[in-house]
């Protein structure tokens, strides 16, 4: 039988045999692929075992390397930086002594001493001079820089009147000066419903006045025209020049809302509206940064209203000094913010309140008059406030909500127009500016009795029109004022005086 027919008859058996040989073909090909595979392995596994080794005695021999480059102990370290210092005291101690007995020395022997000698002594007195100094530096840098006014020296630096000249139209007199939070810039609001911002010139910048300095021509670097009376302005409290996304101020006037702006380009920023119970805008008349700059309160009549800063707009919420302040009305002409507790708001009234907050109505004070500023101490503990017509500031003590620490006497201000006052950045002197043109400044004392009379340490007669502002500078010995009033008789033409003005009151220590 031939093997076709034995395949004819048989197919099964003929599949088996080639399943088998195949089978037998696989086994073979996975052996030898799976040898391959063992070998590559054995390989690598012995070159990163070299690469290891080497590697690690490369490390070590470089750690011992440096271990014997670098033989020594903290110990030694320490002994040797003591020994040092003492050779430093000891040689300094003996140039001084050198300074000391040095002019006395040259004093009585310089005939009988050589040219060489001479030499020697001048370049011995040049280094033991260089080490004096270098030691009054270094004992300047560790003291703490300390700002002192003396009332009793002042000079005028600069004068800006110029741009506050009346015209047909105003009499364009000055509504108070502000210096910014970082003292580059101060703010002027005028009756011409213009915003000016005048610059620190930049020779003041180091803290020396230079000799005979003064600024003839002093023009203000922006102007912003707002819609009406200026009512209030107030700057960003971390407003920092070089961060220019922090230059910026709040301004409100009459017809308008609040209004946001830029103090570097003197754009618009943001626009903050109230709206009334009948839904019209309102225009604020007074306006304040609380809550770290974060939070916006402004004034109205027998109203409150708080704004978000970062979402203008219309007003968050809503204070009704009916419904929250029994017997509290009027409109509100000022606001300010505890600088020691966050959210305490102290705001006055032209009714002869003045009023506390802090997440609902704490008291209320009554005054003489219609007030028109009211400013925190330093500490917090104490609330000084100033009103129409009056001759004097009273200090409120906290402690002791409405009771009277002291008044203040002798202050001119015999008018309705707003008379601004300052505090000194520690709170022991007080500057206020008067009717009369002058300058007055209150030392307050450590000790002080309750409910006594302060007057005036130093009076300064500045203009012969009325001193509507002051302020402070905080970093230097510099005063600004304005000057300037409404004047309805003719007679008193002769004495206007519409200006800005910086007065250096020397010195620094």
């Amino acid at each position: 039988m031939s093997e076709k027919e034995s395949c004819k008859e048989n197919p099964q058996q003929v599949e088996v045999e080639s399943l088998t040989k195949i089978e037998s073909e696989c086994e073979e090909n996975a052996k030898l692929c799976l040898t391959t595979v063992n070998d590559h392995l054995c390989s690598v596994t012995e070159k990163v075992d070299t690469f290891v080794v080497e590697s690690k005695d490369f490390l070590q021999n470089s750690v011992g390397e440096i271990k014997e480059n670098i033989d020594v102990n903290v110990e030694d370290i320490a002994h040797l930086s003591t020994s040092l210092e003492n050779q430093k005291l000891e040689s300094y101690n003996g140039s001084t002594m050198e300074i000391d007995h040095s002019d006395d020395l040259n004093n009585h022997c310089t005939d009988g001493v050589s040219v060489s000698e001479q030499d020697n002594n001048e370049e011995e007195k040049e280094q033991d001079s260089e080490l004096v100094t270098e030691s009054e530096n270094s004992t300047k840098d560790t003291e703490p820089v300390k700002l002192i006014y003396k009332w009793n020296l002042t000079k005028l630096i600069s004068c800006a009147d110029q741009e506050f000249k009346p015209t047909d139209k105003c009499e364009n007199f000055t509504k108070g000066c502000f210096w910014s939070p970082d003292g580059t810039r101060i703010l002027v609001p005028a009756e011409d419903f213009k915003l000016r911002l005048f610059e620190l010139p930049h020779e003041l910048y180091s803290g020396k006045l230079p000799p005979d300095y003064y600024l003839p021509t002093f023009e203000s670097s922006l102007q912003i025209k707002e819609g009406g009376t200026v009512y209030d302005t107030c700057w960003y409290p971390y407003m920092n020049a070089w961060d220019p996304s922090t230059c910026c101020f709040l301004s409100t006037s009459q017809g308008s809302p609040v209004h946001l702006w830029d103090a570097s380009t003197g754009e618009l920023r943001a626009t903050y509206r109230a709206y009334n119970l009948v839904d019209e805008v309102e225009a604020a008349i007074s306006v304040q940064f609380t809550d770290y700059g974060s939070q916006i309160w402004s004034g109205f009549k027998n109203a409150l209203r708080t704004f978000d800063t970062h979402y203008p707009g219309r007003q968050t919420n809503t204070i009704f000094l009916k419904k929250d302040f029994p017997n509290v009305t009027g409109m509100v002409s000022c606001i300010r913010e505890n600088p020691a507790m966050t959210g305490l708001i102290a705001f006055g009234t032209y009714s002869k309140c003045i009023g506390l907050y802090k997440d609902g109505p704490l008291c209320t004070f009554m005054t003489g008059s219609g007030v028109t500023q009211i400013e925190f101490s330093p500490c917090g503990t104490r609330l000084y406030s100033s009103v129409r017509k009056g001759g004097e500031l009273l200090c409120w003590d906290l402690r002791n909500p409405g009771s009277i620490l002291y008044s203040l006497q002798n202050r001119q201000s015999d008018t309705n127009q707003r008379i601004y006052f300052d505090l000194l950045y520690n709170g022991q002197e007080i500057v206020s500016g008067g009717t009369d043109g002058s300058v007055q400044v209150w030392q307050i004392p450590d000790h002080i009795e309750v409910d006594e009379d302060l007057y005036p340490k130093y009076k300064i007669q500045i203009s012969k029109d009325c001193v509507n502002g002051v302020s402070l500078h905080k970093n230097l010995p510099i005063l600004a004022v304005c000057t300037g009033r409404r004047i309805c008789d003719e007679e008193n033409c002769k004495n206007r005086e519409n200006s800005l003005r910086f007065y250096w009151m020397y010195d620094y220590y």
